[in-house]
């Protein structure tokens, strides 16, 4: 079976490494050299554009930063939908509305080509493993058919439902991340500030009702990573990616009249950060955000940027 896969950020190249590794004669693309020499030397193939990666192929994956990418990646002049070949796959595991969703699978529909959006969920480690969660939207037999490179990347491959469906859950589960991140770095804000130790909040919160894999998460990274990339890489999961989320998660509950109380307001956490040109850092630089408004240093000295 042979593969195209586009976009080799912080997400698609873990996967792209994932199905080289599974055997498939993958070809992938992006616009940075250095990532595509990495899956070239693993053993892919390199192509100059998108559609160079689509034509040929039986299935053709796209991992993409944002809205804009992706359609440029599926209706531009050398994109996805202008080379690739009727009864092939597109799989969107991009993070974008239900409503390109849609506008993407009108215009494959009209050449024959089928449509999964299937984003994706996991961790660092589960990337690398290939134990990713995929959430599938498209009609099933579709899902069933590209199943073989999925089990490539992903432990749980769920079908959610119809098009777009993918794209939602997608949105849901990152808005609801996206407002625990906010909780849990504003509850080791208070309680420093307040007098404890870092410690002492993770020991105790981590095994208490306000604990979740979302604060563990966080006060790991807190205590031990920078929240700036290594020199010459990219961020994992860079807070450009959740500012997006967030954007789309309000634009989604607007088009349906469902208020977010919580989330709308922890997506201004998110805009601030962003504001302060940290978009490109990873997820927890939003600490230093909260640390510059409430006057307290959180992060321990070796891994603070100030």
């Amino acid at each position: 079976m042979k593969v195209g896969f586009i976009g080799l950020g912080g997400m698609g190249k873990y996967i792209a490494l994932c199905i080289q590794r599974a055997g498939f004669d993958l070809t992938v693309c992006d616009l940075r050299p250095t990532p595509v020499a990495a899956l070239v030397a693993a053993g892919a193939k390199a192509a100059d554009n998108p559609g160079a990666a689509a034509a040929g192929a039986d299935i053709i994956l796209a991992s993409l930063p944002n809205e804009a990418a992706t359609e440029a990646v599926a209706f531009g002049e050398d994109g996805v939908l202008a080379a690739a070949a009727p009864g092939s796959i597109f799989v969107e595991t991009s993070t974008i509305s239900p409503a390109l969703v849609h506008r993407i699978v009108e215009a494959a529909g009209a050449k024959g080509i089928d449509v999964v959006d299937a984003p994706v969920s996991g961790g660092t480690r589960q990337r690398m493993e290939g134990t990713l969660t995929i959430m599938a939207g498209g009609p099933e037999d579709v899902v069933e058919r590209a199943r073989p490179v999925f089990t490539a990347y992903g432990k749980r491959i769920i079908h959610v439902g119809p098009s777009g469906a993918g794209a939602t859950i997608k949105i849901v589960n990152n808005m609801t991340m996206a407002t625990n991140m906010v909780s849990a770095l504003e509850a080791m804000v208070l309680g420093v500030k307040a007098g404890l130790e870092l410690d002492k909040i993770r020991e105790v919160i981590s095994v208490s009702s306000g604990g979740s894999a979302v604060f563990n998460m966080m006060m790991e990274k807190i205590q031990t990573e920078s929240y700036r990339p290594e020199q010459g890489t990219v961020a994992k999961q860079a807070l450009h990616t959740v500012r997006k989320d967030v954007s789309l998660a309000l634009d989604l509950a607007a088009d349906r009249d469902v208020p977010l109380l919580a989330s709308a307001a922890a997506a201004q956490a998110w805009i601030a950060a962003g504001a302060k040109g940290l978009g490109a850092m990873e997820i927890h630089a939003l600490l230093s955000v909260l640390e510059e408004i409430s006057g307290v240093r959180v992060q321990p000295d070796e891994f603070s940027e100030d």
